[in-house]
């Protein structure tokens, strides 16, 4: 049998570059305008929320007591 052989030329969407191309038209398009600034409101406060994830300390962390060693006090 021979090896799979991928079958698109389409990379992750990570590694994608994007570009905004100006068409100037009488009317504007109010529809694209909006889901635009939609994706990049969304896309920012995903990014935001990540990084205060990461520092912030989990509600459910409690410090073991003091006179009880760590397995002792998961219980």
């Amino acid at each position: 049998m021979s090896r799979y052989a991928k079958k698109t030329d389409r990379r992750p969407y990570e590694e994608r570059s994007f570009s905004v191309r100006a068409v100037h038209r009488e009317r504007a398009d109010l529809h694209q305008l909006a889901e635009v600034l939609i994706r990049l409101t969304l896309q920012e406060t995903g990014e935001s929320r990540a990084v205060r994830a990461a520092v912030r300390v989990p509600d459910t962390y409690r410090a073991a007591p003091a006179g009880l060693a760590a397995p002792e006090a998961a219980r």
